[in-house]
């Protein structure tokens, strides 16, 4: 075995180093100006987010300082814009909240906390090569599971928006309270949340390279400045602490972290399902690729360095990703650009961040909120097919209806659900032959398609095991009662019969007995794989010690089929 080269070794360990190494000065530019970019989102976007987290605003700047130079050296993503986001907020907030029971001081800690939780447990998946684990959840289910959020983002923050005291914690409660508290509503609150929102729907749409949110939260930070009076129209963050934050553990116990096992769980498999999906479709359009054990280990590391910061749960953003990507951006030099924004933001322009408006940044999370209720994908979904829709509706319900955790259970028990319905009960069809197209294919899609008398050519299309034996025990015999004629032959196509498990042996030795006792001559496998045919031979079902014959090709088994009708004529 050839042994890696030092270089070979460096983008093993540090991806975002290795192509660092190989820097450009042409893409200096580029880099620096989406790295400006990012940073202009992230400013209100992380005090946004930490609100919506449950923490002082400073928090959100804590929880992404480190894991934008973190993810700088170990992700495989050139774009990704990892940091807070607004689902994995929520879910933290969900969990944490339950546990802390409304003590401050713990709350931030056991945020912290969560963060390692969740970075260990990422990093364990990748050591233990999980990375496939970003195929759990199916798209009807993100579908869902995307919109719920962005639902139970909007009602939470009906009360920052409007003005209007919300107590409830649901989705259909908060707009009832909405509803029969309109009485209330305070209107310069609103009028600063549909400003602010309108600028930053008109910029995405209009100007959609351009930091809307920082631009509209600017915007509704001096006018409620310049406004007279002694004290702001609206309610503003307050004071934001000068300086960086101090690395350190928080004071949790092992009780604590137990507790927080499911909700980390629940974060790592969004997080790093969401960190997937967005950096594929990215790096596919930039000619790269992506690692997915590689992500897995960068959310881990991100989320450890935003735990020792004081920081909360991160994962990644799609529109600073995409924002990067679509300026020109080559590197992750990007993220460090951005990092040092952050940085100067919290060190030089504290005073001026704790006079945002607090229904300015509400309105950020609810221009979030509209951006990821996904109606196009409930449109596809429909047009496709009727049952993914309504899977992706009762998703989207358990979200909003229940809570974020139990819509995340909720939502990888359907994709389990699904996908083992489909295995049971998987496609099947009697093959017939097509001599211009040079080979067999389903006669009930081909009419035309030619069957022999005395064969039947039946294929099952999927893995054969415990979970759906019994059902293509059923569909030979039933094919077999169904077809005209007395059969003499079957061909069994296992191209699409990937692999075979106990019950599936068993299950075909006793469906080849119940053959022979009804008088079909012989059964023959065709294009089967090695690994099912060795577990043929293992149990004698194979010829010369069984009575199956395999053959290379469905061509081969018929030719053999012919000579023994010839031969019996």
């Amino acid at each position: 075995m050839t042994r890696p080269t030092p270089r070979q070794r460096l983008a093993d360990l540090a991806p975002g180093i290795a192509v660092l190494r190989g820097y450009q000065r042409g893409w200096l530019g580029l880099d620096v100006v989406a790295g400006l970019t990012v940073g202009a989102m992230l400013i209100p976007q992380s005090m946004a987010y930490a609100e919506l987290a449950g923490m002082p605003p400073q928090y959100g700047f804590y929880a992404v300082i480190a894991p934008l130079v973190v993810y700088a050296v170990v992700g495989t993503s050139r774009h990704l814009g990892v940091g807070p986001e607004p689902g994995t907020a929520i879910l933290a907030a969900t969990g944490v909240g339950a546990i802390a029971a409304g003590d401050p001081a713990r709350y931030v800690a056991l945020m912290a906390g969560l963060a390692l939780v969740v970075g260990t447990m990422a990093v364990l998946g990748a050591v233990a090569r999980l990375g496939f684990i970003a195929s759990v959840l199916s798209k009807p289910v993100l579908v869902g599971y995307i919109t719920g959020v962005g639902l139970t983002l909007l009602s939470s923050q009906i009360a920052a928006f409007t003005g209007v005291p919300i107590e409830a914690d649901r989705f259909f409660p908060r707009v009832l309270e909405l509803l029969t508290g309109l009485d209330e509503v305070d209107p310069a609150t609103l009028a600063v949340g549909a400003t602010t929102l309108a600028v930053v729907l008109l910029l995405r749409r209009h100007a959609p390279r351009v930091p809307g949110a920082l631009v509209a939260v600017a915007l509704a930070t001096l006018v409620v400045w310049a406004l007279p009076g002694d004290e702001p129209v609206v309610p503003v963050v307050g004071a934001i602490p000068e300086g960086l934050p101090v690395p350190g553990l928080p004071a949790i116990t092992l009780d604590d972290v137990v507790r927080l096992l499911p909700v980390a769980a629940g974060i790592v498999l969004v997080g790093f399902t969401d960190n997937v999906l967005t950096a594929r479709s990215i790096a596919a359009r930039h000619g790269y690729r992506i690692d997915p054990n590689r992500e897995l280990l960068a959310l881990g590391l991100t989320n450890l360095s935003a735990g020792v910061s004081q920081g909360f749960p991160v994962s990644s953003s799609a529109s600073r990703t995409a924002v990067p990507a679509s300026l020109g951006s080559r590197t992750q030099l990007v993220s460090l650009v951005a990092c040092s924004v952050v940085v100067a933001t919290l060190l030089v322009l504290s005073p001026v961040l704790g006079q945002i408006p607090r229904a300015a940044l509400a309105a950020v999370i609810v221009s979030a909120a509209i951006a990821i209720i996904d109606v196009a994908g409930y449109r596809a979904l429909w047009r496709v097919s009727r049952q993914e829709a309504v899977l992706a509706l009762v998703a989207a319900l358990g979200v909003i209806v229940v809570d974020v955790l139990v819509g995340v259970l909720l939502a990888v028990s359907l994709s389990i659900v699904v996908a083992l319905g489909r295995m049971a009960r998987p496609h099947d069809a009697v093959l017939g032959d097509r001599p211009e197209l040079d080979g067999w294919v389903e006669v009930d899609a081909h009419p035309e398609a030619r069957t022999e008398p005395g064969l039947l050519v039946y294929r099952f299309d999927a893995p054969l095991f415990f979970l759906n034996t019994e059902r293509f025990r059923t569909r030979v015999l039933e094919a077999l009662e169904a077809n005209p004629g007395r059969e003499d032959w079957l061909v069994l196509d296992f191209e699409g019969i990937g692999a075979l498990d106990a019950s599936a042996l068993d299950g075909l030795t006793d469906l080849l007995d119940q053959l022979a006792a009804t008088g079909v001559a012989q059964v023959a496998v065709a294009r089967a794989n090695e690994d099912v045919v060795r577990r043929l031979r293992r149990i004698a079902l194979l010829e010369p010690e069984g009575p199956l014959r395999h053959y290379p090709t469905i061509n081969a088994a018929v030719r053999d089929f012919r000579r023994f009708r010839a031969g019996s004529g």
